[in-house]
């Protein structure tokens, strides 16, 4: 008898372990139906969506936000949050700018928005390690705090001044292709084989899908935490000096909306709010899927607040596509 239940409860736990991994493939397989679906339409509707300048700008476009998601992934997975990259992203830029305003310095200010980027997201995982606070409200917090930070430090102004860097990051490129889509191409591996073929990688997972599992089989659960954070602060000044470049100057709220954005493009991608799994490849789905949507209702004269209004949908639709663990 107890035979005859133990095998009921093996197989109602393996049906239940298809039918996640069948939602699962449905989440990837919707993902890149509706790329096809954008691409063909809009390349019907006007056919220079589909010239080598258009996607070439597309990705460029999506450059910034592409390099904070991928950060953004990492602390997904491990059922993290932080909603303070926006106005990081802000502050990074802002010392990015006037490091090289003050020095002459291009490498100086690069080095400067990375660390501030690096100083912030360490921070930012030592208060989560606490305990104390959801990584939801502390987050939100830091935001709040960085950006009145980005407000007094840039005196409420642009700051100006980054000519050698716009010159580098706004007009360079190579192979037609701009420096700023090959930075989030190199983040995009780095990032791949952090999650994939590392121990921090491995444990961020771990922590995802039980932390308390996570603990009990020996995880340094606070150190893992930390580190996590100030990987994705460091990114996130990635971004930054990337977009401080591209926009020759750093603006007060030039991150502003970035931490929504880039969340979206992670649970588009398939990985859950509630974490334990999910790729960084399916975030650049989720980043390339944003920026298609935007420049197809551009090219086809749709207004910005239909656009809006489509985007919500692609949201909600890939949040309940998704099923939890």
């Amino acid at each position: 008898m107890s035979e005859a239940i133990s095998t009921r409860s093996e197989v109602k736990g393996n049906d239940a372990k298809a039918g996640r991994l069948k939602f699962a493939n449905i989440g990837r397989y919707t993902l890149v139906l509706t790329l096809i679906v954008i691409i063909v339409l809009t390349a019907i509707g006007n056919p220079r969506f589909l010239s080598t300048n258009n996607l070439l700008n597309i990705l460029f476009q999506v450059s910034a936000l592409g390099i904070v998601a991928f950060g953004q992934t990492i602390l997904l997975v491990s059922a993290g949050l932080d909603l303070s990259v926006g106005a990081m992203l802000s502050v990074a830029g802002i010392v990015t700018a006037l490091t090289i305003a003050a020095t002459g310095s291009v490498l100086l200010g690069v080095l400067a928005g990375l660390a501030t980027g690096l100083v912030i997201g360490a921070i930012n995982g030592m208060l989560v390690a606490t305990n104390r606070a959801t990584p939801f409200i502390i987050t939100l917090g830091m935001m709040t705090f960085l950006q009145g930070v980005a407000i007094i430090i840039s005196g409420g102004s642009p700051v100006n001044g980054t000519g050698g860097l716009f010159d580098f990051i706004g007009f360079g490129s190579l192979a037609t292709i701009p420096y700023p889509v090959y930075v989030m191409a190199i983040v995009l591996v780095v990032v791949f084989f952090l999650l994939r073929n590392s121990v921090l990688g491995r444990y961020a997972f771990a922590i995802g899908g039980n932390e308390e599992a996570a603990r009990l089989s020996g995880i340094p659960i606070a150190r893992i935490k930390i580190a996590l954070y100030a990987i994705n602060g460091l990114i996130v000044g990635v971004a930054a000096v990337v977009l401080t470049g591209i926009l020759d100057s750093a603006l007060p709220n030039m991150g502003t909306g970035y931490e929504l954005r880039a969340i979206a493009a992670v649970v588009i991608g398939g990985t859950p709010l509630v974490g334990g799994r999910g790729t960084v490849l399916g975030t650049l789905g989720g980043v390339l899927l944003l920026g298609l949507v935007s420049n197809s209702m551009n090219l086809l004269g749709i207004g910005a607040n239909y656009q809006s209004a489509v985007l919500g949908l692609i949201i909600t639709a890939a949040v309940i596509l998704q099923r939890p663990r």
